[in-house]
């Protein structure tokens, strides 16, 4: 009996170790997470690149684009959505996940026209784009 808890616990060790191994590199960002909750006709910077984003929502009434990012606010958003040739806008389709690509200096940026509420949910992974 003891030579079959010895041989489990050397498995486990043996187990552990290997799993253990076979980690990510921490050395790489971890991706960000956020949601961007708004009321009515808004438009709200939502990250900056350089990085991939994906973004979703369960609902219809937003769209998402890319800006160039000065501070990286909602004032570069307003500024490219005011400026029709900076902005092309790609509309969220209510339970669809949008795949968007930001460079160094670009922001992502959520416009709704809607009444209501509207909730977006993104995650952005590194590009890898160095600044």
């Amino acid at each position: 009996m003891k030579m079959l808890n010895s041989i489990a616990i050397a498995v486990s060790s043996v187990l552990l170790t290997v799993a253990g191994g076979s980690r990510a590199d921490t050395s790489e960002a971890p991706a960000e997470r956020g949601v961007v909750e708004v009321t009515g006709r808004t438009v709200k910077a939502v990250t900056i690149g350089p990085a991939t984003v994906h973004a979703y929502s369960g609902f219809a009434g937003g769209a998402i684009f890319v800006a160039r990012a000065s501070a990286g606010t909602d004032a570069d958003c307003a500024a490219a959505l005011a400026s029709p040739a900076a902005a092309h806008p790609t509309t969220l389709v209510a339970d669809v996940v949008v795949r968007v690509q930001l460079g160094v200096g670009e922001v992502a940026c959520l416009v709704t026209d809607t009444s209501g509420a509207f909730e977006l949910l993104w995650h952005a992974f590194a590009s890898g784009e160095s600044p």
